[in-house]
């Protein structure tokens, strides 16, 4: 095993992954015009004072110290997210916009695919290193420990039209939270985008899984719809809501789910499934809040590290304002911040597209910023949440 680690150390040392030529761009320019752009934003302005904003300058200095002329792209790409990233928001986003970049992330030969598979088939499945799925396909990727806090996905199958054996799939960072700070490429398209803050939990981290793990309940595998209600019993009733997007479809479908609960929520135990809600607006979620408040049921709320944005507020605002107790697993934590215009700023090299946040729940939510909402009671990633839940509720009256 020592002399497998030590060789395929080398490899990843000596070789690394082989990049191809790459377009460039003037990065420097680039990275100013983040600055100006960052320096407008709420979470900006409240957190860089005294230490952070010293902490700030000096990634400026650093980032751009060693910019020489052109860089690439992909490099200049890098540096701009540790630049947005010195700052805690993670609505903030970075999107690539050459669309016919033909570099990768890097590339491996065949030799050095061999031992990594060699090595992950060994490593501590407690750690980050390993053989991972890529959602429902066949597409398998390894992930390494470059170094302490860096790791690099390497795509290991070769039974994919898009996807060659040995190229590299995603590089990430671990932030100050525990999570990763995320470049990779989509898996259907091959274009490059930035994703941070991303937890690494049930041996998943995003959508890949390790192989040999086959437990999703932190998901809500039978959904059909984003809002859902269900009689579950005399005692219990059951409220899905999976989005609080206020598109005319969305808004549409929580106007009926409304009008059909609105005098029916009278159990004395209801359960909020909020499970993989990317968030949207309080003036769609809000409604649903006085409804459950009315109720003076009480709640038992279900969230994953998918719940996000005004998903997170929401939980917030059920735990501060009704009877409730939190199930299932911490929240992304990205809810002190939000964009209500949605305004997107092209940086002077046309590469790169900047999406700021205008938004401003600092006083009420930062704490939770990039920690996330922790549960009160963790649930078994191997066992159906909702039995869970009710094992609980049960519990809980054979008590009174």
């Amino acid at each position: 095993m020592k002399n497998l680690v030590l060789l395929l150390a080398f490899f990843l040392v000596v070789s690394s992954s082989i990049q191809a030529q790459s377009k460039t761009c003037d990065c420097k320019a680039d990275l100013d015009f983040i600055v100006e752009k960052l320096k407008k934003t709420p979470s900006y302005k409240n957190q860089m004072k005294d230490e952070a904003l010293e902490k700030f300058n000096r990634a400026y200095q650093r980032l751009t110290r060693d910019i020489d002329g052109l860089i690439s792209i992909l490099d200049c790409y890098k540096k701009m997210q540790q630049l947005i990233t010195t700052v805690n928001d993670f609505h903030f986003n970075l999107y690539f916009n050459y669309e016919d970049e033909k570099s990768y992330l890097g590339r491996y030969s065949e030799n050095e695919v061999s031992l990594l598979k060699a090595y992950l088939k060994q490593v501590d499945r407690n750690s980050v290193e390993g053989i991972y799925k890529l959602g429902k396909t066949e597409r398998l990727v390894g992930i390494i420990l470059k170094n302490q806090n860096n790791i690099e996905g390497v795509v290991l199958s070769d039974n994919d039209s898009l996807w060659q054996k040995g190229e590299a799939f995603l590089v990430g960072t671990m932030n100050k939270f525990g999570k990763y700070n995320l470049i990779y490429y989509k898996p259907n398209n091959k274009k490059l985008q930035m994703l941070n803050n991303i937890t690494l939990d049930n041996e998943r981290l995003l959508s890949l899984k390790k192989t040999g793990n086959s437990s999703n309940e932190e998901f809500k595998n039978d959904k059909t719809s984003n809002w859902e209600f269900k009689q579950l019993s005399k005692d219990v009733q059951y409220l899905y809501m999976g989005s609080f997007n206020r598109n005319d479809v969305n808004k549409k479908a929580s106007k009926g789910l409304y009008k059909q609960i609105k005098n029916k929520l009278k159990a004395p135990y209801i359960i909020v499934d909020l499970r993989s809600n990317g968030g949207g607006a309080s003036k769609i979620s809000d409604p649903f809040l006085k409804l459950l408040k009315k109720s003076k049921s009480k709640i038992y709320i279900l969230t994953n590290s998918f719940t996000i944005s005004n998903g997170e507020q929401f939980v917030l605002k059920l735990k501060d304002e009704t009877n409730s107790v939190h199930l299932g697993q911490t929240t992304f934590g990205a809810l002190a911040y939000g964009s209500n215009y949605g305004n997107l700023y092209t940086t002077p090299s046309g590469y790169f597209s900047f999406y700021p946040t205008d938004m401003d729940f600092h006083n009420e939510y930062y704490k939770y910023e990039g920690f996330g909402i922790a549960p009160d009671i963790t649930l078994d990633f191997d066992k159906d949440w909702i039995e869970q839940t009710l094992n609980l509720i049960n519990n809980d009256q054979n008590k009174s």
